[in-house]
């Protein structure tokens, strides 16, 4: 039984559970994501008011509170804006997730029934005076209207607040619902605290709050709620720059290993024939990568009906991913052969996550240590700005790491080809 004498034979074991072991690593961000700093933008517009000759400005001191709760800091990064031209850039730019918007009459209107029911009652308690003056016989019921007439002051019109929540949809759907969340309970908080506020003042001005004053009273602020860049019908609720990730993947990964088999089972002995070899090879790997990428889009717009709104722009960019992915992966193999294969796999399942979650929801160590290098997460931000949030194709960060991948697979096949010799008893690599 020849079988009991191999050595992979007794080791089947201690892979799989290695392979487990090290699947079960990749995703511990999936486990128990907790969000840390979501950063959320407020603008403050509010002028404030006056009430009773004092200034009240609510928005200052709302924005004051939430910095300064500790509870919510744990949770919330706010990031101040001052205009909301700044406050568009920053959502172009995936700043934050959402912002809070506070009215420039937020403080004068959403008082504004606080003051109604104190000029109300002020009103009641001169007219209640006059009528006992009047009783008494102190003044005249003709001098008491004049009296009346003179002191008479504007009404009050009541108006609620107005605050408005924006969420950036299109940045990530995670972080887009979890800034919905916060947001609508800070909206909810701020309608509390200037009710109780309001009750608080009259109480002090010893008027009386009827039940109709008292339900104006609770609901002072008006939410808006708005989306930007909103995932739409057929967009796989936000998650398409993670299903179009692991087919690109893959596919680059299987075409380079066919070229490679290609290359190293053609028989190119003299250093010319490999050069040429090589070339060719590349050649193959730019028509594939164009074919795949345009054909990969249109095949998902026009019989899968995913929506994508400019589908050449997308179809161009992913052509180059896989024209850099063949590079790269070919680039390894050159030297490492067919063992770079499980390399890569790995890098795959290790980089899922950190294209599935928002930075904030994952773990301190892969913030600090994956992110900034991972070129599957430039990738997935790259073709998320493209598809809902309106980004040209740009000469930026992941297309300049691209352009090196596609150099060093260049490099790294072409002086592979000149320095290491054919070796007629291997088919997968020379010696």
């Amino acid at each position: 039984m020849n079988i009991f004498k191999k050595k992979l034979y007794w080791m089947t074991p201690i892979l799989v559970v290695v392979i487990l072991l090290i699947l079960a690593i990749a995703f511990i961000p999936a486990y128990n994501p907790e969000p840390k700093s979501i950063p959320l933008a407020i603008v403050n517009q509010d002028n404030g008011t006056s009430i009773q000759d004092k200034d009240v400005n609510i928005g200052e001191s709302f924005t004051k509170n939430i910095k300064d709760n500790k509870e919510l800091s744990e949770k919330v990064e706010w990031i101040e804006i001052d205009n909301k031209k700044d406050l568009e850039q920053g959502f172009k730019d995936k700043e934050y997730y959402g912002a809070l918007i506070l009215d420039k009459n937020l403080s004068k209107n959403s008082m504004s029934k606080v003051q109604k029911v104190a000029q109300d009652g002020k009103m009641k308690e001169i007219q209640a005076t006059m009528t006992e003056k009047i009783k008494n016989g102190e003044i005249q019921p003709e001098q008491a209207q004049k009296m009346q007439s003179q002191n008479k002051v504007e009404p009050v019109k009541v108006k609620q607040g107005n605050v408005k929540i924006i969420v950036n949809e299109g940045s990530s759907m995670q972080g887009a619902q979890l800034a919905n969340t916060l947001l609508t309970t800070i909206g909810d908080q701020l309608n509390t605290q200037i009710s109780k506020q309001g009750i608080q003042t009259l109480e002090k001005m010893n008027i009386d709050i009827s039940p109709t004053d008292i339900q104006g009273l609770t609901n002072p602020v008006k939410i808006d709620k708005n989306n930007i860049n909103s995932v739409k019908s057929h967009q796989a609720n936000g998650n398409l720059p993670l299903l179009m990730f692991t087919p690109i993947w893959l596919a680059s990964l299987v075409g380079s290993v066919i070229m490679f088999f290609s290359f190293r089972t053609s028989h190119n002995i003299t250093v010319k024939s490999r050069i040429i070899a090589s070339i060719g090879q590349f050649g193959a790997a730019f028509v594939t990568a164009f074919i795949g990428g345009f054909g990969y889009i249109y095949f998902l717009t026009g019989v899968l009906n995913v929506t994508i709104d400019h589908p050449n722009r997308v179809a161009l960019y992913i052509s180059i991913a896989i024209l850099a992915f063949i590079s790269l992966i070919l680039g390894f193999m050159t030297w490492l052969g067919i063992k770079a294969i499980p390399i890569f796999m790995i890098l795959l399942f290790f980089s899922l996550q950190l294209i599935m979650l928002p930075k904030q929801m994952l773990p301190q160590f892969y913030q600090d240590y994956m992110i900034s290098w991972n070129p599957f997460r430039h990738y997935a931000e790259t073709l998320r700005e493209l598809i809902f949030l309106n980004h040209s194709l740009e000469l930026n960060s992941t297309i300049w790491m691209f352009i090196a991948f596609i150099i060093f697979g260049g490099i790294s096949t072409l002086s592979a080809a000149i320095i290491r010799k054919h070796n007629p008893t291997r088919t997968e690599v020379p010696s």
